[in-house]
């Protein structure tokens, strides 16, 4: 078992970590090893269950420092969300229903099958040159 992780570790160090774009909350914060590391330092030395528990507290405080240090995302205006001002009333009736279904073809909603047409358009335009 101990070996199986510490060869997971590897091919996550050598093959994931590089392309994921960004590192370790704890190391860039603080400097010390990041939480791979650690990881495969406490599974060499400590065994499979233990080294698991050391990690499992280490990216715990990973995720504090993260949380800690990242701002706050903001939600967009409401013109760019895409939200809908139409409610449905109490007693739904067939013209109730198509009445909403009307308002919110006004909408800002993203028309994905005409993105899709458009694109598709272009693509065979393209190879057609």
């Amino acid at each position: 078992m101990r070996n199986i992780l510490l060869l997971f570790i590897r091919f996550y160090k050598k093959y994931i970590s590089p392309y994921k774009g960004f590192c370790c909350a704890y190391h860039f914060h603080t400097g010390r090893a990041s939480c791979s590391t650690l990881g495969f330092r406490a599974i060499r030395r400590h065994g499979a269950w233990a080294g698991i528990v050391i990690l499992r507290q280490r990216m715990i405080r990973c995720g504090q420092i993260y949380h800690l240090h990242t701002p706050l995302q903001r939600r967009p205006a409401i013109a760019q969300r895409g939200d809908c001002d139409c409610d449905l009333p109490g007693d739904i009736s067939f013209d109730d229903v198509c009445d909403c279904l009307n308002c919110c073809n006004g909408c800002d909603w993203p028309r994905r099958k005409q993105k899709s047409a458009n694109t598709l358009q272009k693509k065979s335009r393209w190879r057609r040159q």
